[in-house]
């Protein structure tokens, strides 16, 4: 794995993948340059170059960006004895071709060996429909000077579909046509032949995965009965591909399974990404990780917080107080026991303790009752940095041989998300355009067609752990100052009302 941002740290189902997947791969090498969860479970790491450190020149685009985004070769020098992800490539084709005798290893990156990278990505240029006739060395010469390069789209800023509607020209489907129904056997047996609302697989208090819909003569799917299984079995795995079709009054009446088995289930648990930072950057340095959050503390007064700062679920202060929590306690967060934290939790404790997660809570009035959430990009726990914690004296949640450092004492919000499988997403039918040509193909293609699986939210319940006070006695000092939402000190009120603010006499 290159460029992931720490894809098994950030994986949804986390601990499935660490505990029952990765014991069957037969190697696994991260290039990275942070240490991250994916490198902590590697077989082997490269320490890579960090953007500001490329040696060699590179390109990328967003589909929704009109240039070229053009990282120039920097003249500074690289901190630690890192080398480029590409470098990484050649060296080991290098080494395959010296154990081989086979040159065509080495002769695959020959133009990375003389610093002309350029080679490559002018190839690639050339063969693009909106960057042919781009020199990409003269686009590094703009680039230095912070101008970019403009890609020659047909519209500025891009209008995606913009020839097709106003030119009549051809989309990417099998007709040509702009498709609003789908009549792939895949479509129909799923009751997605039109656009349809599902209930969510896991994250909603009714019926999961359910076609809303009234009856209609174009959403006649296969249900449960033609597979062979009971329509009320509603287990994890069966429920991503269940095939029901209900009208909203009828699944209003209805309860996700995991609710009617224990009450407690009660919470929409959403892990979205934190809105100024990309992936692990907003925790990746501590003095940035101290502003994540209202628990940072650089002194670390409470040895029980794993890193100068940590992970917290934000809840409505109702709901809080009804689970017995003030701000800043410690809480357990628990999703379907069927498969979470991963399958086989129950016969493996140590496996669990680490996996089972346990994290600040933070009254939020800002989210409906009922929903609560949790920023997806921290580093989760990891057996290092639990075994860390429990033997290091300052209780800092740091892997000992490693120096990975978790913002979690255990578990992380991966340990209440799953991957789930969308079939439609998965059909060998589906004409689609292919991910690099303007060729027309079908089925499975990156980027174009394929699973997504990574659903962010999950039901949950709640249990308090510990209290928030510093080593577990009393409450979080904020409460006691009354500095929070839901324990506002008479002077708090006052400032959020504007009273501590008066015009001078005269003044306007």
């Amino acid at each position: 794995m290159s460029n992931s941002n720490s894809l098994i740290g950030n994986a949804k189902g986390h601990y499935e993948t660490v505990f029952n997947t990765l014991p069957r791969v037969e190697m696994l090498v991260v290039n990275d340059w942070w240490w991250t969860a994916s490198c902590e479970y590697a077989d082997v790491v490269f320490p890579v170059d960090s953007w500001a450190e490329f040696k060699h020149l590179d390109v990328t685009a967003s589909v929704t960006n009109p240039f070229l985004s053009v990282f120039p070769r920097t003249p500074l020098e690289r901190i630690h004895d890192t080398r480029s992800d590409i470098e990484t490539s050649a060296g080991v084709a290098a080494a395959l071709s010296e154990l081989t005798g086979d040159e065509r290893f080495a002769r695959m990156w020959h133009f990375v060996g003389e610093g002309r990278v350029d080679v490559y990505l002018q190839r690639i240029l050339n063969a693009s429909s909106m960057a042919r006739g781009i020199d990409v060395l003269a686009a590094e010469e703009r680039a230095k000077n912070g101008v970019p390069t403009i890609l020659l789209s047909r519209t500025y800023p891009k209008s995606v579909g913009w020839e097709q509607a106003y030119e009549s020209r051809p989309w990417y489907t099998r007709t040509g046509r702009l498709e609003l129904y789908r009549d792939e056997p895949e479509f129909r047996a799923a009751g997605e032949c039109l656009p349809v609302h599902r209930e969510p697989v896991d994250a909603t208090f009714h019926e999961p995965n359910v076609i809303v819909a009234k009856p209609h003569p174009a959403i006649r799917p296969k249900g449960p009965a033609d597979y062979g299984v009971d329509a009320g079995v509603l287990d994890g795995e069966t429920r991503q591909a269940r095939n029901v079709v209900r009208p909203w009054a009828e699944v209003e009446a209805t309860k996700h399974p995991l609710t009617t088995r224990d009450p407690a289930y009660r919470y929409v648990f959403h892990t979205p990404k934190y809105r100024h930072g990309a992936h692990t950057t907003p925790v990746d340095t501590d003095i940035v990780a101290v502003w994540f959050g209202p628990f940072g503390d650089l002194m670390r007064r409470d040895r029980r917080t794993p890193f100068v700062t940590e992970s917290y679920i934000e809840v409505h202060p109702d709901d809080a107080r009804e689970l017995g929590c003030q701000d800043g306690d410690y809480v357990w967060v628990d999703a379907d026991p069927e498969d979470r934290p991963f399958h086989g939790w129950q016969q493996r404790p140590e496996d669990y303790h680490i996996a089972r997660l346990l994290c600040r809570l933070r009254f939020y009035p800002g989210t409906p009752r009922g929903v609560t959430r949790m920023w997806h990009n921290m580093y989760g726990a990891t057996p290092g940095s639990v075994r860390g914690q429990e033997t290091d004296s300052r209780g800092l949640a740091r892997n000992p041989e490693t120096g990975y450092q978790a913002l979690f004492r255990t578990g992380s919000h991966q340990s209440c998300t799953r991957g789930y499988l969308r079939p439609t997403q998965m059909t060998d039918s589906l004409v689609r355009k292919n991910l690099h040509t303007q060729v027309l193909g079908a089925g499975f293609e990156v980027d174009v067609h394929g699973p997504t699986g990574a659903p962010r939210e999950s039901l949950v319940k709640i249990t308090r752990a510990e209290p928030g006070g510093i080593g577990g006695k009393g409450a979080w000092r904020p409460v006691e100052l009354g500095l929070t939402p839901g324990n506002e000190s008479p002077a708090l009120k006052q400032f959020i009302a504007g009273s501590f603010v008066q015009v001078a006499k005269g003044g306007s």
